[in-house]
Parts: C-alpha cells; structure tokens; sequence
C-alpha cells in the first residue's frame, strides 16, 4: 500500500505507548519539488498497511513530508489512543466523516496541504486544543466551531477565507487565533486580522455583544451517559458513539466483552444508528415515568373536576393539587404504575437480561411491603391494582406466581359468563409492559414469550395478556425500525402486527369483540365515555396509546389529553407515554416535564438505564 519506509511495526504493549514517526529530512530543492507536486522517491502516498489493518497503541503520530492524498477512515479505530497527529506539508483534498472519532486528540497540524472544507462533524472533536489549518484551500469553517469544548489555539492563515464564524467571538477557551489570510477576509476586515489574534478575537467578540451571533441550535434533551467499565473509550459525539457500536457488533473474539453485554443486538438487528435506539430506549422510560407523574394530577377525578382545578396550557407537576390520595407523593413523583416497570427493569438488569418470573415475584413481593425506601417510599400508603393484591396475599406467590395466578383466574373463570373474570382483568399488568420490548428486541418470538411470563406472574387472564403483548411488540417493531413510523401506511402494518399478536391470546368471542372495540377507538374522548364503570380495565392503556400512535399528535398533547379526562389517568398516560415517548425519542420530550421531575427520583433512574445501555453495548 503506497511506497514507505515502514511496512511492519513490531506489537506494542500497552504501558508501552510512544511516538510513531513516519517522516523524513528534506533538503531545501526536496521541498520545493514537494510544494510543486512532484514525486519524491521514499515519501509515502497511502498510510501503511500495518496501521489501517490492525490496532495500535501510538499516542502521536507523525507523517508530515509524505505525498498521502487520504485518511482511511478505519484511522480511528486502529489509534484509538492518538493524542497528537501531524499530517502538515502532504496533499490531503479532504477528511472523513469518520475523522471526529479521534476523540482523543488534543494537537492537530494540517498546515501545508489542500483542504477546501471540514466535515461538519470535525466540531466534534471535543478534546482538540491546538489546530494548525494553515496554508490550505479552505473556503468557509463550521459556523459553530467556536463552540468546540477545548479548543486553545487556532491557526486559519493563507487559506481562501471570506469570513469567520461569529462563534469564535462568544468562545471563553480561544486565546489565540491567527487568521491573516492575503487580503481575502472581509469580516473580521483584514487590516485587523493584519493587527494579530487579540485584535482579531476583540472584533469577534464585539459583533456577538451587538447582537450579530447566531441563536444556538435547540437539540433537545440530552440524557447523561455514564458508562461501565463495559466499553473502554468514552464516546463524546453521536458519530463516535455509531462507529464504536458497530465494533462492539462485530467484536466477536471478545468473550469478556460479550459476558459484559448480554443484551447487544447482532447486526442488522435494527436499521437505527447507536445514538438513535438509545434516544428512543430513553425516550420510552422517560415517556412513562413522566405520564404517571403527571397522570396522578387527575387520578380518579372526573372531567369537570380536571377543568376546575387545572388549565390544560400550563399542566406541570407543581399545580398539582394537595389531596387524600395525592398527598402521599412529592410533586413530580411516578406512582404504582412506573413502579412496576421500574421492578422489571431492576429484574432484568440483575439477571444479566435474562426474564425470570420467580425473580421479578420476589421484587413486586419485597416492594409491595416496603416500595423503594431510598425514594423516600415506604410502601405502606401504596394502592395495587385488585388482582396484584390478590396474588401478593398468596404465601406461595414468590415460589410459585405462575400458579397463584392461575389459581385465583380459575376459582372465578365462567366460559358460559364472559363477565366473571373481569374483576381480574384490570390494568396492573399492562403498566409494567413496555420496557420487556427491549430485550431481544429483534425476536418477536422471545418478547412474547418475555411478556408473558411477567404478565402471567401476577394476571393470568388472556384480556391482560393480549394488551401486555401488544404494548411490547409495538415497542420492539419501533427499536427495529423496518417501518417507518411516519408514514401512515407503515404505521398501520406495524400496528396490525402488534394486534395479530396480541390476539393469538383469545380465544372466547365476548373477548374478541371488546378487544376489537377498544383498537378501533378513534380519539381518547370516545374512549372515556366507552364503558366508563371499568376506568382500571387492561384494554384501556392498550387503546390510549394506539390512539397516541395513530393521531400523529406530539407527546405533549397526547399526556395533556389523557390527564385532563382524569379516572385512572396514571395508567393510561404512562402506557401511551411509553409508546409515543419511544416514538418520538427523549431529546423531543417536553423539557420543562423532563427537567422538572425530582432529582432524586431521574439520577437514579439514569443509573439504571446506563446499566441497561451497558448491556446492550451502546456507547
């Protein structure tokens, strides 16, 4: 691969880091048959093959003098410890995107070479204090590259230049910034560049005190990642955080990495990039611990008593009304209903992925009689649904919950009343549900299965377990990806097969009938007014969030919606929270509801989505 010095390097261990250099001495005619173009025998055209094709432990590297026209874009992930490079005086035209995942680096030299523009992506170099773009082609810079976390000292001289991003002005780290350029740049005009770097920040800065920077980009929320010691780079950007979980995928010769992460879908699991599932696995628990908190404003009230005491514009947790039933929470808590998902997720973490039953029975047992102490809830104001109550009272139901379960079904199962069982199809079941479509996520098979373990755990009526596969199925055809969300058609094929499966379940037709009844409910007041004595039955969450889905409204709307129509708002909110929190993504989350969510209550619910995300092997 081109013609070096250096074919070969010896393997280097890891407290053995050093300087690679792969330059070389010229002599004053060498470097000017070098500006002109011409070849000079020993100079390199291509990086060595010894660096593209394996992993090095080089923290600088040096290849200035060479005739190299490109960076392979495997470069960062075979140095992923490189600290400083130097690729001044060679014939580069461009970078890779790929080029921010050297997010290690603090010193870059590319002076001397032929570069016309920057990826958009180099701003995401986040480490990067030193960079040397002088003597290229470059036309233009990002406009937010004064927004770059580290960046010190910049060197933009003789290029082709018009302007400067206006960001430079608003930048604390810059203190040196050479940007004389032949008389090109107009703003900052060139007899101030001409006067040196202070002059020419003191003119930037003066244009963003005036009014002339531009408003930063709103990207949304922005979920605190805290990695284990799963994965052995922090990933700093999106970009970084897609190529490393495409390693992570194909890392198939390491076991310990494997054990470390029990739950990484194999590839084309998922047409999603890294940072995109894991907005949308952040999006759904978020989605549903928000539509509790907010649900319990209305819980068991009646429409006019929601309009009476709440305004529907301005719904946040610190209106909530101080009441028999609301006084048992701090403002902006979750209820019974989070607290269940939150049981299966702790279940799911414990046992390295696996879905055990007899597990999540001995959680819901222990949190039934004590809830989570380190929240400040000690259980003993707790409302369960009729049927987890039931079960819990059982002394067999942490060493047998499949049976218990079955057990009280039967003593009360009539086929010839479809009504007898219904005082044991309510919604406890359907609550905890949406975060078992994560797991396995590409195997439909196995999150049924999944499903219904935990939903057979406490609910053995086939009402309670059609809806609990419905809701997970939803969310693992969403984590797949393979149908477009947005399109009408799409969404409709992608429902359809979440209610096949989930009708598989029944088999007695007065269930049929009111399992079809509530998926074809239009809007969420047809759904209040539909049998309005069951406000707790499982078909409800089930059918609010088709509706969320189907509507094509934001999630703001939908949680504003179902809050304010009341009854058993909890549920049904944080069900359709879930789906449409899975939907739409966290970073698209309301952020006055996501910011305004007790401390306490989302750093401990962080902690156990980044071990979730460990597991799954997404930086």
């Amino acid at each position: 691969m081109g013609n070096t010095q250096v074919q070969d390097f010896p393997p280097v261990r890891q407290e053995e880091r050093k300087e690679l250099r792969l330059t070389r001495k010229v002599t004053p005619k060498e470097y000017q048959q070098h500006v002109n173009g011409e070849d000079i025998p020993g100079m390199l055209k291509e990086f060595p093959w010894a660096l593209v094709d394996s992993i090095s432990l080089f923290e600088r590297l040096d290849t200035s003098f060479n005739s190299i026209s490109r960076i392979p874009p495997e470069i960062p992930l075979r140095l992923p410890h490189l600290s400083h490079l130097n690729i001044s005086h060679n014939h580069l035209f461009t970078l890779p995107e790929s080029f921010s995942l050297l997010f290690h680096l603090k010193t870059l030299l590319m002076n001397h070479n032929s570069l016309q523009q920057l990826p958009e992506s180099f701003v995401n170099l986040v480490k990067l204090e030193r960079l040397d773009l002088s003597h290229n082609s470059l036309v233009k810079l990002p406009e937010n590259m004064g927004e770059m976390e580290s960046l010190r000292k910049l060197n933009v001289c003789d290029n082709k230049l018009t302007s400067l991003p206006l960001s430079f002005g608003k930048s604390h780290k810059i203190s040196v910034l050479i940007a004389l350029t032949n008389g090109c740049v107009q703003s900052p005009p060139q007899s101030v560049c001409q006067e040196g770097s202070e002059a020419t920040l003191c003119y930037l800065r003066k244009q963003c005190k005036n009014g002339y920077i531009p408003k930063p980009i709103n990207h949304g929320n922005v979920f605190r990642r805290a990695r284990g010691d799963v994965l052995q780079s922090t990933v700093a950007n999106p970009h970084s955080a897609r190529a490393q979980y495409v390693q992570e995928q194909t890392q198939t010769t390491n076991t310990k990495n494997r054990i470390r992460t029990p739950l990484r879908p194999p590839l084309k699991a998922t047409s999603l990039e890294a940072d995109e599932l894991m907005d949308k696995i952040v999006g759904l628990v978020y989605g549903a611990a928000i539509g509790d908190a907010l649900g319990l404003a209305t819980m068991n009230m009646t429409r006019d008593e929601c309009n009476f005491y709440y305004d529907e514009e301005s719904l946040n947790y610190a209106d909530i009304i101080t009441d028999k039933h609301r006084l048992h929470w701090v403002k902006g808590d979750w209820t019974t209903a989070f607290d269940q998902m939150a049981l299966v997720l702790d279940s799911i973490l414990q046992w390295a992925g696996v879905v055990d039953e007899l597990d999540f029975a001995k959680r819901l047992h222990h949190w039934g009689h004590h809830g989570y102490p380190e929240l400040g809830d000690t259980g003993g104001n707790m409302e369960f649904s009729n049927t987890i109550a039931k079960v819990l009272s059982s002394e067999k139901f942490c060493s047998d919950p499949h049976g218990v379960a079955q057990a009280l079904w039967d003593r009360s199962y009539d086929y010839h009343d479809p009504e007898s069982c219904d005082h044991l199809a309510d919604n406890g079941a359907v609550v905890r549900t949406a975060v078992l479509g994560i797991p396995q996520f590409y195997d439909s098979k196995e999150v049924i299965n999944n499903t219904l373990r935990i939903c057979k755990a406490s609910h053995y009526d086939p009402r309670c377990r059609a809806t609990c596969i419905v809701i997970s199925i939803l969310i693992s055809l969403m984590l797949q990806n393979q149908q477009t969300i947005h399109d009408t058609a799409s969404l409709e094929c992608l429902i359809s097969q979440a209610l096949t499966c989930g009708r598989q379940q029944l088999s007695q037709p007065a269930h049929l009938e009111q399992f079809d009844s509530y998926c074809s409910v239009p809007d969420f007041k047809s759904l209040y007014k539909l049998e309005p004595n069951r406000p707790s039955y499982t078909l409800r969450p089930m059918a609010a969030a088709l509706i969320a889905l189907k509507s094509g409204i934001s999630y703001r709307d939908v949680i504003t919606e179902l809050v304010m129509l009341g009854a058993d708002s909890c549920s049904n909110a944080s069900v359709a929270g879930a789906i449409l929190g899975c939907k739409c993504g966290y970073k698209r989350l309301p952020s006055a509801w996501v910011d305004s969510l007790p401390k306490q209550q989302t750093d401990w619910l962080d902690s156990k989505i980044n071990l979730l995300l460990d597991m799954m092997g997404i930086p």
